[in-house]
């Protein structure tokens, strides 16, 4: 496990997610919150990937200490989705998205024998499958966490 390639890669998720939150329009205050919430969500899955911890298992708890992080901490109505979105996109499976879809333009192609095994498209599409089933699993139970959080603090 490289701690110096996995904080490059946490710093350049958060500078994505801080873009993200731009182009999602977002309050200027916001852009603190989503670039430090790119930077835990793939520092969170890139040590627990390096732990031995598989790619599934990983996202789900990285989306879901994000979405909990957001939900229990940032104050502000309306505001903690853009928050929580800009900070799990760096998550998801976007090489498997788009090795899939040329999988798809190369599956068109095939004649014969080569039809009998797009085993590469199958397996990009299980990896985007789980991926994203895993952010958005992890991103429910945060939220709920987070929600019942909120709700003992305000009691």
């Amino acid at each position: 496990m490289d701690l110096t390639a996995i904080l490059f890669n946490s710093l350049w998720a958060a500078i994505f997610s801080a873009g993200m939150a731009i182009v999602f329009s977002t309050s200027s205050w916001a852009l603190v919150p989503s670039f430090c919430c790119g930077f835990i969500a793939r520092l969170v899955r890139d040590l627990l990937m390096g732990w031995g911890a598989s790619q599934n298992l990983a996202t789900f708890v990285a989306a879901a200490l994000v979405v909990f992080i957001v939900v229990s901490l940032v104050r502000r109505p309306g505001v903690s989705p853009i928050v929580m979105l800009a900070g799990i996109i760096p998550l998801g499976a976007a090489g498997a998205l788009f090795r899939a879809i040329v999988g798809f333009l190369e599956v068109s192609s095939l004649k014969g024998e080569g039809l009998s095994s797009p085993i590469a498209l199958i397996s990009n599409l299980s990896v985007l499958f789980t991926t994203t089933t895993a952010i958005a699993v992890g991103a429910w139970i945060g939220y709920l966490l987070g929600q019942s959080v909120r709700r003992h603090q305000l009691v």
